[in-house]
């Protein structure tokens, strides 16, 4: 199909493209002058080709594409029945290029073997990469946007964001490293590589992707991905760690670093500390906006309120709230395509995969609900999107070989 030493090139580029958000960052400090969606664009047309040239057969039963259908349909349904312009036309234009992005992505993973297990490997590599920018951005606040950007506001000092560009996306992708890599560690070094990927997770400080990440480490203890001790360990440290921050430690590496210890940054660790002494305003905001985005729910449940109408409304930001954006937006039809991706993504491995593939599903299905609870664009982030479309190749290939093995007919 593709020789072996050009294959692993392939994946290992094409995977850093993805899940170290190069294709996105690339398009805002223009290393090249190819834009995100052109280069979205350009793989889409390169996997294509190569199905072509190969003959080889494309999964057109994989279960992700039905889903694909249904969201694409609602969203230019009620675009053009909006009152539709040029902001609204920004938020179909990225959806559109998503469409591009999930079918390449389909094209590229179905290219691995059923476990996926070349772009597992790359995706090892690039979380310990992941890790070492993120600190290098904590260490040193803007560092990936000095030389591109005059005004840095992609930077806040305390939370490392890297290529990544937004601090909470960077990480969730440290969850999705180490959802989809553990197994792939000798048990005796899991705990070293775990700390690993905590640290680029810490730079971030991310509340919720911490709590996740704590969340899938006691789920691979009962998976018996982990042992007791080493678990046991991890979080005796983590308690300790966030004490000594709490205490001292963060303004101690404000001054070893040189950033100034915000109030935000204290609020974040407080929360994991001394949950009564963070000053909220900033979730106190994300509640406000979330009811508002729910009262529109509630006045609309069937039809919704618009494309995008909890994107251009009076509020500063939009809700931090997946679930809360579809309901809002398309009623009772919205309410339908976050389950629906996760059912349709997941069918075939439930029924067909792996003990260790239904595993990471599980996983990967409770990263991505929680996720949708703390961010309203996680369709759009495409490292997230990735992971699903991960899991959908796997069960589409394990489906075509139980029915081998079985000689079920297509």
């Amino acid at each position: 199909m593709i020789e072996s030493k050009y294959k692993t090139l392939l994946f290992f580029v094409v995977n850093a493209l993805i899940f170290l958000n190069l294709i996105t960052y690339n398009g805002i400090v223009k290393l090249t002058p190819f834009p995100a969606y052109v280069v979205d664009l350009m793989l889409f047309m390169l996997f294509g080709a190569l199905y072509i040239k190969k003959r080889l057969p494309f999964p057109w039963k994989n279960k992700i594409f039905f889903w694909l259908i249904y969201y694409f349909v609602i969203n230019l349904i009620y675009f053009v029945f909006s009152d539709a312009g040029p902001d609204e036309f920004q938020y179909l234009k990225v959806i559109i290029f998503y469409i591009f992005f999930i079918v390449y992505t389909s094209l590229f993973f179905n290219l691995d073997d059923e476990e996926l297990t070349l772009t597992r490997k790359t995706l090892l590599v690039i979380g310990v990469i992941a890790t070492i920018t993120l600190v290098i951005d904590y260490i040193d606040p803007g560092f990936f946007f000095k030389s591109f950007i005059r005004t840095l506001s992609y930077y806040e000092p305390g939370r490392a964001a890297a290529t990544y560009m937004n601090a909470n996306i960077a990480g969730g992708a440290m969850v999705l490293f180490l959802i989809f890599t553990i197994d792939l560690i000798p048990r005796k070094w899991r705990f070293l590589y775990i700390f690993i990927l905590f640290i680029g997770l810490f730079a971030t400080m991310s509340r919720s992707n911490i709590m996740i990440f704590l969340l899938v480490l006691v789920i691979m203890f009962f998976q018996k991905k982990l042992d007791s001790k080493h678990l046991s360990v991890f979080f005796i440290a983590f308690i300790m760690f966030f004490t000594w921050l709490s205490n001292g430690g963060l303004e101690y590496l404000g001054e070893k670093f040189e950033f100034k210890v915000t109030e935000n940054m204290i609020n974040r660790v407080n929360f994991f500390t001394e949950n009564k002494k963070a000053d909220t305003s900033d979730m106190q905001e994300r509640k406000m906006i979330l009811k508002a985005a729910l009262e529109m729910f509630e006045n609309k449940p069937i039809f919704g309120n618009g494309f995008a109408s909890t994107r251009l409304w009076n509020y500063r930001v939009a809700p931090h709230n997946t679930f809360a954006v579809h309901w809002a937006e398309f009623g009772f039809f919205g309410m339908l395509i976050i389950p629906l991706l996760l059912y349709l993504s997941s069918y075939d491995i439930f029924k067909y995969g792996t003990r260790r593939q239904k595993q990471m599903a599980i996983l990967v299905i409770i990263f991505f609900t929680f996720s949708c609870f703390f961010s309203h664009n996680m369709l759009e982030q495409q490292l997230d999107v990735a992971a699903l479309v991960m899991l959908s190749v796997m069960g589409y290939k394990s489906k075509i070989r139980y029915r081998k093995e079985h000689k079920v007919p297509a």
